[in-house]
């Protein structure tokens, strides 16, 4: 949950049972993960992602009774938010591609090589100039630690083409990085 927890809980928040200050409570503390998306959707495009962060508040005031509590709300929220702007790339016809200069690509995990610097900025590179097709469903796995089944509701694509979307991309990264 976002935020500092004194504001309606997850839990129990149903259009049944909100009013309009409880919604905008709960859509501002999910405000910073809203804003998130709209980054990666929007090449990292600042005035982008505020114009999608402000769109969806309306969007999602008009599709509340359609939340039916069998999730938390900020789950709720945030397939909405990542199928609005599908939709609104979609509908405008727009290839995206990414500016994941944020994404923290390298870890000090002992089961994961550190990277240079020089490395991280190409695999930042080279996944920026992925076709959509590849780079959101690597955006979606990797970086959001998304599942394939929860990829798959939110793009209605299916999880086997998904699976070979993401294994189609890992190998174009490495052709193109030469590992």
């Amino acid at each position: 949950m976002y935020g500092d927890g004194n504001a309606l809980s997850d839990n129990h928040f149903t259009p049944h049972n909100f009013s309009k200050e409880d919604f905008d409570r709960e859509f501002e503390k999910a405000l910073g993960m809203i804003y998130s998306i709209g980054l990666k959707l929007y090449r990292g495009n600042e005035e982008d992602a505020a114009d999608f962060s402000q769109s969806l508040y309306l969007f999602a005031l008009k599709k509340i009774q359609k939340f039916e509590g069998r999730s938390t709300f900020s789950t709720w929220l945030y397939r909405l938010a990542w199928n609005f702007g599908l939709e609104d790339l979609r509908r405008k016809k727009r290839l995206v591609t990414e500016d994941i200069a944020d994404f923290d690509i390298a870890t000090n995990d002992a089961h994961e090589p550190e990277f240079s610097e020089t490395e991280i900025d190409a695999l930042r590179q080279q996944i920026a100039e992925l076709p959509d097709m590849y780079r959101l469903p690597i955006i979606m796995f990797f970086f959001e630690n998304m599942s394939y089944s929860e990829i798959s509701a939110i793009t209605q694509i299916k999880e086997g083409t998904l699976k070979a979307n993401v294994h189609r991309a890992k190998n174009i990264l490495r052709q193109n990085l030469g590992k």
